[in-house]
């Protein structure tokens, strides 16, 4: 009985987590700041390799990719909650690889010099699910240096929105 309800919340939550970003995204206006450094890159549509904080993850299927999706593979370790996040992160059409410095980061080093080989953009986050948070891991740094490709760092924050008081108890 145990599975049957695991096998659910990895089919249920993954599609309901999308549904609900997409949701959130509708609350949100959306700036984006530096963009233009990148666009000598994204226009000679040479690979790169996006990077973001572990802790930054939750609206980076809005970042403004400049290609479709599909092009992307994601790093995502292979704890169950990092199956969650892949499943969730199909449903915005991201393919994911599956490992991290503490378990499967061989395999997913190789799988991931792999796409780049086969035009893919990478997308990793250097600390990492165990951290130190907001400490790059030297995963990263050896992928570019196998690939060759840039690394480009990509944030997202959110600010409570205000609002305006004119008028309230005139």
């Amino acid at each position: 009985m145990q599975a049957v309800s695991r096998r659910i919340k990895f089919i249920v939550l993954p599609y309901l987590g999308s549904i609900l970003m997409r949701l959130i995204r509708l609350t949100m206006k959306m700036e984006t700041i530096g963009f233009e450094l990148a666009g000598p890159f994204f226009e000679s549509s040479r690979n790169v390799i996006f990077a973001f904080w572990h802790g930054r993850q939750l609206m980076m299927p809005f970042a403004p990719y400049p290609y479709n999706s599909r092009r992307a593979v994601v790093l995502i370790s292979m704890h169950r909650d990092g199956e969650l996040i892949s499943r969730t992160i199909g449903y915005f059409g991201f393919q994911s690889v599956r490992g991290s410095t503490t378990r499967g980061g061989s395999r997913a080093f190789l799988q991931m010099l792999r796409m780049a080989g086969e035009n893919r953009d990478l997308v990793i986050t250097p600390d990492g699910p165990r951290g130190p948070r907001y400490r790059v891991q030297k995963g990263i740094i050896e992928i570019a240096k196998k690939t060759g490709l840039p690394i480009f760092p990509v944030g997202f924050s959110a600010s409570k929105k205000k609002f305006s008081r004119a008028g309230i108890g005139s």
